[in-house]
């Protein structure tokens, strides 16, 4: 199949899965973009894409937006990225960041199991996290099992864990317009691909979304954390696949 035509099918699946789910999409999309781009363009036009699927996903589910996560969580993201963009585009290797980044969101998914019931964790963790998640959709493009880990949490609704997940990471990938253009990379020279997949990210939100609705709240926590655990598992092992 064409290279093109695959990535278009493959945006129109993994932004539909993240329009159901809150997350995996990104991951997915990632994954075969590596493998069929250029690795220096994997993850600028990678962040195209996720602003369009995550933007058009909030913008469908705003009214679920939990801002004071926004409001803690975007300051520390803003600075991760910025510091991120020195070391991505100065040749050096991160091979770590992802099994590392795959071992912290397992150990999240056991301490919600068996953690003891009347522990909170409070919103305030939201800050930290933004530093990491900046970090993250730089040095590896894919923020979302980063962030899923911080809402594995009961006092948030399936539409606020999609719609506060979407408004936090759209930020993080529009931040990264700028910060790759300061390096030199030049979007416009991948338009005839671009445009094509940005229809297929709005598409396949617009689905996700619909069968977001038709989800109970405990299908979706199951769903969530199957998937969350799978992607977890997936990076923690990427370093052998």
């Amino acid at each position: 199949m064409d290279t093109s035509l695959t990535l278009i099918l493959v945006t129109l699946l993994s932004t539909t899965i993240s329009g159901a789910v809150g997350m995996g999409g990104g991951t997915i999309l990632a994954a075969v973009m590596a493998t069929l781009l250029p690795a220096r363009a994997v993850v600028p036009l990678h962040g195209i894409i996720q602003v369009c699927s995550n933007s058009s996903r909030g913008l469908l589910l705003w009214r679920h937006i939990e801002w004071k996560i926004l409001a803690l969580y975007v300051p520390l993201q803003l600075i991760g990225v910025w510091v991120a963009i020195r070391w991505f585009w100065s040749g050096e290797t991160f091979d770590w960041f992802r099994p590392t980044l795959g071992a912290f969101v397992l150990t999240s998914i056991l301490w919600n199991r068996f953690k003891p019931k009347r522990l909170i964790v409070p919103r305030t963790i939201f800050a930290l996290a933004g530093f990491g998640g900046g970090l993250l959709t730089v040095l590896v493009g894919v923020t979302g099992p980063w962030v899923s880990a911080f809402f594995l949490r009961d006092d948030l609704s399936k539409e606020q864990v999609v719609a506060t997940k979407a408004a936090i990471q759209t930020i993080g990938h529009v931040a990264k317009i700028p910060a790759f253009l300061s390096v030199g990379f030049v979007y416009r020279e991948h338009a005839s691909l671009l445009v094509p997949m940005v229809i297929a990210s709005l598409v396949g939100t617009w689905l996700g979304t619909r069968i977001l609705a038709r989800l109970g709240g405990k299908q979706f926590r199951v769903a969530f954390q199957i998937a969350l655990g799978l992607l977890g598992l997936r990076l923690l092992l990427s370093p052998w696949l």
